[in-house]
């Protein structure tokens, strides 16, 4: 095999690019081209992309993209590269894996402070890998919901709270809307913004999810979903479709502790479109770290989702840095904690 990695993505066949992560098994959204042209568009963050060719044909792709948030010196902190399912390789070929991560680890370390690669799934295959590449395996867990069911066995799958909130629906004043236009998405925006400020965790960039928004290709796979409560938007879930699985990208909700429960509504709602259109696996997101149980990780479980180890991949690219950096993220979440606390509006 004469292998050869490229970097630059302007000169890579897009097409061939779109079939290779379209055909693999492990083909992801967030590996796709025209998701790479997204994070492109997004303030404070840029994308990069390695192929492994051999001779002519392409047989190994990692997409990811390098963030950046607050201003300097700050930002100097939390330099970071996020690989979200990837590298894509054909027939899980290790000798590809390594060339892709190697290049990754050279070509890209100078600018970072660690890179972290989130797995999908389980892949225990490419940890041996990981590790001579200098990487460290850290075990997380997901949650997913089997959507290959009739809708019966969805509804019972779903707890006891679960069922009660989505049937007091009945006695609330509201409706699922679609949001598509510049203020829907900017409140949406502004809803998840301050949701995950209030857990003290940085939020997406507005044009991330305006630049997807824009995407042609992207159009037929997202979905902003929005609760209305009395013609007021209240909570939002933004959805990526692929293939024939969804992914939960973001989420967030405005409503009052009086009033949380609502959002059961929202989402069990999602979840029957979802499966009415042939999903038949819906990825719920990260649920934390094996042995610290907490209340998201459960909230998701109780709509009859599966708990499963996906794991992360961490490169440390400047101990320093990244010692330094978990001390000032234990600052900044109090600080952000204490910046969102009382605050929620649209």
């Amino acid at each position: 095999m004469a292998l050869k990695i490229r970097i630059n993505a302007e000169l890579a066949d897009r097409q061939e690019w779109e079939e290779f992560v379209n055909q693999h098994p492990e083909g992801n959204v967030f590996q796709m081209p025209w998701m790479y042209d997204v994070y492109r568009l997004t303030h404070k963050q840029k994308p990069f992309a390695f192929f492994a060719y051999d001779e002519k044909k392409l047989v190994g792709v990692l997409v990811g993209v390098y963030i950046w948030n607050s201003v300097f010196p700050l930002s100097w902190f939390t330099r970071r590269q996020i690989i979200v399912g990837g590298p894509l390789v054909l027939n899980n070929d290790i000798g590809i894996v390594m060339a892709l991560v190697d290049a990754l680890v050279h070509e890209t370390g100078e600018k970072a402070v660690y890179t972290e690669v989130r797995n999908l799934r389980l892949g225990l295959s490419l940890k041996p890998s990981f590790q001579d590449a200098g990487f460290i395996y850290e075990s997380y867990l997901g949650v997913g919901i089997d959507m290959n069911r009739k809708s019966g066995e969805l509804w019972d799958s779903l707890s006891p709270d679960r069922k009660q909130n989505i049937k007091k629906m009945a006695e609330v004043d509201y409706y699922i809307k679609d949001l598509s236009d510049s203020k829907d998405v900017r409140d949406a925006w502004n809803i998840i913004r301050f949701s995950i400020g209030r857990c003290g965790r940085p939020g997406p960039q507005h044009s991330l999810i305006r630049s997807a928004l824009k995407s042609p290709e992207l159009e037929s796979h997202l979905r902003i979903k929005g609760l209305m409560i009395s013609n007021v938007l209240k909570a939002v879930i933004l959805i990526i479709t692929f293939k024939n699985g969804a992914y939960l990208w973001y989420s967030g909700n405005c409503l009052s502790s009086e009033n949380k429960w609502m959002r059961d509504g929202l989402l069990w709602e999602v979840i029957q479109e979802l499966q009415g259109q042939g999903i038949r696996h819906f990825n719920l997101g990260p649920a934390g770290r094996p042995g610290k149980d907490f209340f998201v990780r459960q909230y998701k479980k109780s709509y009859g989702g599966m708990i499963k180890e996906t794991g992360r991949y961490i490169y440390v690219h400047n101990w320093f840095l990244w010692n330094l950096g978990n001390i000032f993220y234990r600052w900044y979440k109090k600080v952000k904690k204490l910046m969102f606390k009382n605050i929620c509006r649209t």
